[in-house]
Protein backbone atom coordinates (compact mmCIF):
# COMPACT_ATOMS: atom_id res chain seq x y z
CA UNK A 1 0.00 0.00 0.00
CA UNK A 2 1.57 3.34 -1.00
CA UNK A 3 2.35 5.83 1.75
CA UNK A 4 0.99 9.37 1.95
CA UNK A 5 2.15 11.74 -0.75
CA UNK A 6 4.66 14.30 0.57
CA UNK A 7 6.62 16.63 -1.66
CA UNK A 8 10.39 16.79 -1.29
CA UNK A 9 10.08 20.45 -0.40
CA UNK A 10 7.55 19.77 2.36
CA UNK A 11 9.67 16.91 3.69
CA UNK A 12 12.79 19.09 3.80
CA UNK A 13 10.90 21.87 5.59
CA UNK A 14 9.48 19.42 8.16
CA UNK A 15 12.88 17.91 8.94
CA UNK A 16 14.41 21.37 9.24
CA UNK A 17 11.73 22.48 11.70
CA UNK A 18 12.17 19.41 13.90
CA UNK A 19 15.98 19.58 13.68
CA UNK A 20 15.79 23.12 15.09
CA UNK A 21 14.72 21.51 18.38
CA UNK A 22 17.79 19.32 18.72
CA UNK A 23 19.44 19.77 22.11
CA UNK A 24 16.24 21.42 23.40
CA UNK A 25 14.76 19.07 25.97
CA UNK A 26 11.06 18.25 25.83
CA UNK A 27 9.00 16.59 28.56
CA UNK A 28 5.71 15.02 27.48
CA UNK A 29 3.05 13.98 29.97
CA UNK A 30 0.60 11.31 28.79
CA UNK A 31 -2.29 10.35 30.99
CA UNK A 32 -5.97 10.56 31.80
CA UNK A 33 -8.51 10.21 29.02
CA UNK A 34 -5.76 10.86 26.47
CA UNK A 35 -4.62 7.27 27.12
CA UNK A 36 -8.09 5.77 26.69
CA UNK A 37 -8.20 6.14 22.90
CA UNK A 38 -5.89 3.51 21.33
CA UNK A 39 -5.61 5.41 18.03
CA UNK A 40 -4.66 8.66 19.75
CA UNK A 41 -2.16 6.90 22.03
CA UNK A 42 -0.61 5.14 19.05
CA UNK A 43 -0.26 8.45 17.20
CA UNK A 44 1.29 10.04 20.29
CA UNK A 45 3.87 7.28 20.60
CA UNK A 46 4.66 7.49 16.89
CA UNK A 47 5.21 11.23 17.34
CA UNK A 48 7.48 10.62 20.32
CA UNK A 49 9.43 8.05 18.31
CA UNK A 50 9.86 10.40 15.35
CA UNK A 51 11.10 13.23 17.56
CA UNK A 52 13.51 10.88 19.31
CA UNK A 53 14.92 9.50 16.09
CA UNK A 54 15.45 13.05 14.80
CA UNK A 55 17.54 13.93 17.84
CA UNK A 56 15.11 15.74 20.15
CA UNK A 57 15.96 14.89 23.81
CA UNK A 58 12.62 13.77 25.21
CA UNK A 59 11.22 12.30 28.41
CA UNK A 60 7.79 10.64 28.47
CA UNK A 61 6.04 10.81 31.85
CA UNK A 62 2.77 8.93 32.31
CA UNK A 63 0.00 8.33 34.78
CA UNK A 64 -2.81 5.81 34.57
CA UNK A 65 -5.80 6.76 36.70
CA UNK A 66 -8.50 4.92 34.77
CA UNK A 67 -6.56 1.64 34.38
CA UNK A 68 -5.89 1.81 38.13
CA UNK A 69 -9.61 2.28 38.79
CA UNK A 70 -10.38 -0.77 36.65
CA UNK A 71 -7.73 -2.87 38.38
CA UNK A 72 -9.08 -1.86 41.79
CA UNK A 73 -12.60 -2.82 40.73
CA UNK A 74 -11.33 -6.23 39.58
CA UNK A 75 -9.71 -6.66 43.01
CA UNK A 76 -12.95 -5.70 44.76
CA UNK A 77 -11.59 -2.36 45.98
CA UNK A 78 -13.46 0.93 45.75
CA UNK A 79 -11.37 4.00 44.91
CA UNK A 80 -11.53 6.60 47.67
CA UNK A 81 -10.85 10.25 46.99
CA UNK A 82 -9.72 12.59 49.75
CA UNK A 83 -9.42 16.29 48.93
CA UNK A 84 -9.52 15.35 45.25
CA UNK A 85 -6.67 12.83 45.52
CA UNK A 86 -6.68 9.04 45.47
CA UNK A 87 -6.36 7.74 49.03
CA UNK A 88 -3.58 5.19 48.80
CA UNK A 89 -3.46 2.50 51.46
CA UNK A 90 -1.14 -0.49 51.15
CA UNK A 91 -3.59 -2.54 49.06
CA UNK A 92 -4.21 0.37 46.71
CA UNK A 93 -0.49 1.12 46.47
CA UNK A 94 0.24 -2.45 45.40
CA UNK A 95 -2.20 -2.06 42.51
CA UNK A 96 -0.93 1.44 41.61
CA UNK A 97 2.67 0.21 41.37
CA UNK A 98 1.72 -2.89 39.39
CA UNK A 99 -0.43 -1.00 36.89
CA UNK A 100 1.92 1.96 36.42
CA UNK A 101 5.28 0.21 36.55
CA UNK A 102 4.67 -3.35 35.40
CA UNK A 103 1.83 -2.85 32.92
CA UNK A 104 1.53 0.65 31.46
CA UNK A 105 5.22 1.58 31.60
CA UNK A 106 6.29 -1.77 30.23
CA UNK A 107 3.73 -1.55 27.43
CA UNK A 108 4.75 1.97 26.41
CA UNK A 109 8.43 1.03 26.35
CA UNK A 110 7.78 -2.10 24.28
CA UNK A 111 5.74 -0.11 21.76
CA UNK A 112 8.42 2.57 21.45
CA UNK A 113 11.17 -0.03 21.05
CA UNK A 114 9.22 -1.60 18.20
CA UNK A 115 9.34 1.83 16.58
CA UNK A 116 13.14 1.81 16.56
CA UNK A 117 13.76 3.98 19.62
CA UNK A 118 16.02 3.37 22.58
CA UNK A 119 13.11 3.68 25.01
CA UNK A 120 14.00 2.75 28.56
CA UNK A 121 11.85 2.27 31.67
CA UNK A 122 13.07 4.60 34.43
CA UNK A 123 11.02 4.04 37.57
CA UNK A 124 13.39 5.22 40.31
CA UNK A 125 13.94 8.74 38.99
CA UNK A 126 11.79 10.65 41.50
CA UNK A 127 12.27 10.94 45.23
CA UNK A 128 9.51 12.09 47.54
CA UNK A 129 7.91 12.25 50.94
CA UNK A 130 4.37 11.79 52.13
CA UNK A 131 2.02 14.58 51.12
CA UNK A 132 0.10 16.19 53.96
CA UNK A 133 -2.80 18.58 53.46
CA UNK A 134 -4.58 20.76 55.97
CA UNK A 135 -8.33 20.52 56.31
CA UNK A 136 -10.73 23.40 56.96
CA UNK A 137 -10.34 22.82 60.69
CA UNK A 138 -6.55 22.97 60.46
CA UNK A 139 -6.17 19.25 61.06
CA UNK A 140 -3.88 17.18 58.83
CA UNK A 141 -5.60 15.13 56.12
CA UNK A 142 -4.33 11.58 55.82
CA UNK A 143 -3.81 10.51 52.19
CA UNK A 144 -1.93 7.30 52.89
CA UNK A 145 0.96 6.58 50.51
CA UNK A 146 0.40 9.69 48.40
CA UNK A 147 3.60 11.64 47.86
CA UNK A 148 5.00 15.01 47.00
CA UNK A 149 8.17 15.17 44.91
CA UNK A 150 11.29 16.31 46.72
CA UNK A 151 13.89 15.56 44.06
CA UNK A 152 14.57 14.48 40.48
CA UNK A 153 17.74 12.66 39.44
CA UNK A 154 18.59 15.08 36.64
CA UNK A 155 22.15 13.79 36.37
CA UNK A 156 20.84 10.34 35.53
CA UNK A 157 18.54 11.79 32.87
CA UNK A 158 21.36 13.73 31.24
CA UNK A 159 23.45 10.56 31.24
CA UNK A 160 20.62 8.72 29.47
CA UNK A 161 20.33 11.50 26.90
CA UNK A 162 24.06 11.25 26.22
CA UNK A 163 23.51 7.56 25.44
CA UNK A 164 20.55 8.41 23.15
CA UNK A 165 17.98 6.78 25.46
CA UNK A 166 14.34 7.85 25.62
CA UNK A 167 13.34 7.66 29.31
CA UNK A 168 9.77 6.58 30.08
CA UNK A 169 8.82 7.53 33.64
CA UNK A 170 5.78 6.39 35.67
CA UNK A 171 4.25 8.76 38.22
CA UNK A 172 5.84 7.05 41.22
CA UNK A 173 8.41 8.29 43.73
CA UNK A 174 10.61 6.59 46.31
CA UNK A 175 10.67 7.79 49.89
CA UNK A 176 13.73 7.88 52.16
CA UNK A 177 13.13 4.24 53.15
CA UNK A 178 12.88 3.02 49.56
CA UNK A 179 9.10 2.65 49.65
CA UNK A 180 6.85 3.65 46.77
CA UNK A 181 4.66 6.74 46.82
CA UNK A 182 1.77 7.49 44.48
CA UNK A 183 2.33 10.94 42.96
CA UNK A 184 0.27 13.09 40.61
CA UNK A 185 1.41 12.63 36.99
CA UNK A 186 1.12 16.33 36.11
CA UNK A 187 3.25 17.20 39.13
CA UNK A 188 5.77 14.52 38.17
CA UNK A 189 6.07 15.90 34.64
CA UNK A 190 6.42 19.45 35.99
CA UNK A 191 9.23 18.39 38.32
CA UNK A 192 11.09 16.56 35.53
CA UNK A 193 10.69 19.54 33.18
CA UNK A 194 12.02 21.89 35.84
CA UNK A 195 14.98 19.71 36.71
CA UNK A 196 15.98 19.58 33.04
CA UNK A 197 15.21 23.28 32.39
CA UNK A 198 13.15 21.89 29.52
CA UNK A 199 12.39 23.97 26.47
CA UNK A 200 8.83 22.62 26.53
CA UNK A 201 6.68 20.81 29.06
CA UNK A 202 3.76 19.36 27.10
CA UNK A 203 0.64 18.09 28.85
CA UNK A 204 -1.57 15.86 26.71
CA UNK A 205 -5.08 16.11 28.13
CA UNK A 206 -8.70 15.48 27.17
CA UNK A 207 -9.45 19.12 26.32
CA UNK A 208 -8.43 21.37 23.38
CA UNK A 209 -6.66 23.77 25.76
CA UNK A 210 -7.81 26.84 27.66
CA UNK A 211 -11.20 28.02 26.38
CA UNK A 212 -12.90 31.37 27.02
CA UNK A 213 -16.18 29.46 26.77
CA UNK A 214 -16.02 25.81 27.80
CA UNK A 215 -18.95 25.05 25.48
CA UNK A 216 -17.23 26.56 22.44
CA UNK A 217 -14.03 24.89 21.13
CA UNK A 218 -13.58 27.87 18.80
CA UNK A 219 -12.90 30.05 21.85
CA UNK A 220 -9.51 28.40 22.36
CA UNK A 221 -6.83 30.80 23.64
CA UNK A 222 -3.54 29.87 21.90
CA UNK A 223 -1.12 31.81 24.11
CA UNK A 224 -1.22 33.06 27.69
CA UNK A 225 1.19 34.35 30.28
CA UNK A 226 1.06 33.04 33.82
CA UNK A 227 -0.36 36.40 34.99
CA UNK A 228 -3.13 36.23 32.38
CA UNK A 229 -3.97 32.68 33.47
CA UNK A 230 -4.29 33.78 37.09
CA UNK A 231 -6.65 36.55 36.02
CA UNK A 232 -8.79 34.04 34.12
CA UNK A 233 -8.85 31.73 37.16
CA UNK A 234 -9.96 34.63 39.38
CA UNK A 235 -12.67 35.52 36.84
CA UNK A 236 -13.93 31.93 36.72
CA UNK A 237 -13.07 31.51 33.02
CA UNK A 238 -10.54 28.83 33.93
CA UNK A 239 -12.36 26.55 36.36
CA UNK A 240 -13.04 22.96 37.27
CA UNK A 241 -10.57 20.38 36.07
CA UNK A 242 -8.67 22.91 33.96
CA UNK A 243 -7.36 24.68 37.08
CA UNK A 244 -5.00 21.85 38.17
CA UNK A 245 -3.81 21.45 34.57
CA UNK A 246 -2.90 25.14 34.39
CA UNK A 247 -1.34 25.00 37.85
CA UNK A 248 0.85 22.11 36.65
CA UNK A 249 2.06 24.45 33.91
CA UNK A 250 2.84 27.07 36.56
CA UNK A 251 4.85 24.48 38.50
CA UNK A 252 6.87 23.56 35.41
CA UNK A 253 7.61 27.23 34.65
CA UNK A 254 8.53 28.00 38.26
CA UNK A 255 10.89 25.02 38.33
CA UNK A 256 12.73 26.21 35.23
CA UNK A 257 10.88 25.12 32.07
CA UNK A 258 10.83 27.66 29.24
CA UNK A 259 7.19 27.10 28.26
CA UNK A 260 4.29 24.79 29.04
CA UNK A 261 1.67 23.57 26.58
CA UNK A 262 -1.76 22.04 27.06
CA UNK A 263 -2.74 19.90 24.06
CA UNK A 264 -5.69 17.67 23.28
CA UNK A 265 -4.17 14.21 23.47
CA UNK A 266 -7.27 12.73 21.86
CA UNK A 267 -6.34 14.36 18.54
CA UNK A 268 -3.89 12.14 16.63
CA UNK A 269 -0.48 13.75 16.07
CA UNK A 270 -1.35 16.89 18.07
CA UNK A 271 2.09 16.50 19.65
CA UNK A 272 3.95 16.45 16.34
CA UNK A 273 2.00 19.49 15.13
CA UNK A 274 3.83 21.59 17.72
CA UNK A 275 7.13 20.92 15.98
CA UNK A 276 5.93 21.10 12.39
CA UNK A 277 3.80 24.24 12.28
CA UNK A 278 3.90 27.86 13.40
CA UNK A 279 0.44 27.39 14.87
CA UNK A 280 -1.12 24.35 16.55
CA UNK A 281 -4.27 23.44 18.42
CA UNK A 282 -3.62 23.99 22.12
CA UNK A 283 -2.59 26.61 24.65
CA UNK A 284 1.00 27.68 25.32
CA UNK A 285 1.71 29.24 28.71
CA UNK A 286 4.86 31.25 29.43
CA UNK A 287 6.15 33.38 32.28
Amino acid sequence: MPGPSVSAEAFAAAVERVAAHRNKTVVVKLGGSAMEDPAATDACLKSVAVLNRLGVPLVLVHGGGKPIDRAMAEAGLTPKKVAGRRYTDDATLEIVVRVLKDEINKGLVETLVRQDTNALAVSSLLSGSRLTLSGPDGQSIDLGRVGRITGVDGRHLHSLFNQAFLPVVPSLALDADGGWLNVNADTAASAVAGALKADKAIFLTDTPGVLRDRADPASLIPKLTEAQCRELIAAGVIDGGMVPKVEACFEALAAGANSALILDGRVPYSLLDVFLHDTFTGTEITR
